[in-house]
């Protein structure tokens, strides 16, 4: 909206744009109602919005049928494509590649991966996966709780457990506070879990 104005505002720009608002207030539920709205009933042909994986694959479906654009502003988990749809941030190769490479040379190979139970979650992992074996580590863990999940105990004695090089950690909100409070407990209580011999790295703490 920033953009909108400043380009409205500048005579030497020979154009104006005329936004049309929507919006869902969060709810999976109204996001390919509102696009098939603005769609339908405007002369909009582009949708910029849809702050998760869920909402963006919600309204596909809605740009096919009438001929829509979406602008997608964040983070992409890959694994998918669309003429419908411009992505526009980074996608798990772009992430993982340069972090591992950061990582697994400093602190070694071996990791524990964990995970909303979601879409994020589970494509990151999966990418990790097959970074690991190439670097001839070994995924001492893989677990994933409920969106929102903040019990966190028995991921913690499993990490205990198991002693991985690092911790790679794409819980989301509330899930992803409690385990960082939580293993900075652990690490406390034992040193092999500080952040300088067994960090946690994360692609979407931003």
């Amino acid at each position: 909206m920033a953009a909108i104005a400043d380009i409205n505002g500048d005579p030497s720009i020979p154009a104006l744009f005329s936004p049309v608002k929507y919006d869902p207030q969060g709810n999976a539920d109204g996001y390919a109602s509102g696009c098939a709205e603005i769609l339908q009933g405007s002369s909009a042909r582009h949708i910029i919005g849809c702050v998760t994986l869920w909402s963006r694959k919600e309204v596909i479906p809605v740009l096919e049928r009438f001929g829509g654009t979406l602008w997608y502003a964040c983070p992409y988990e890959g694994f998918e494509t669309s003429d419908h749809v411009v992505y526009m941030h980074a996608c798990p190769n772009q992430q993982l590649l340069p972090l591992f490479s950061h990582v697994v040379p400093r602190f070694g190979a071996d990791v524990f991966l964990l995970g909303s139970n979601y879409i994020w979650g589970w494509e990151m992992n999966r990418v990790a996966r097959d970074l690991i074996a190439d670097a001839g580590g070994d995924v001492r863990g893989e677990r994933y709780l409920p969106l929102g999940e903040t019990e966190v105990a028995r991921l913690i004695e499993e990490i205990r457990a198991t002693r991985p090089d690092f911790v790679f950690n794409n819980l989301i909100g509330s899930s992803s506070y409690a385990f960082l409070k939580a293993y900075a407990e652990l690490g406390r209580e034992d040193e092999h879990f500080l952040p300088h011999h067994c960090p946690v790295v994360s692609c979407n703490l931003t």
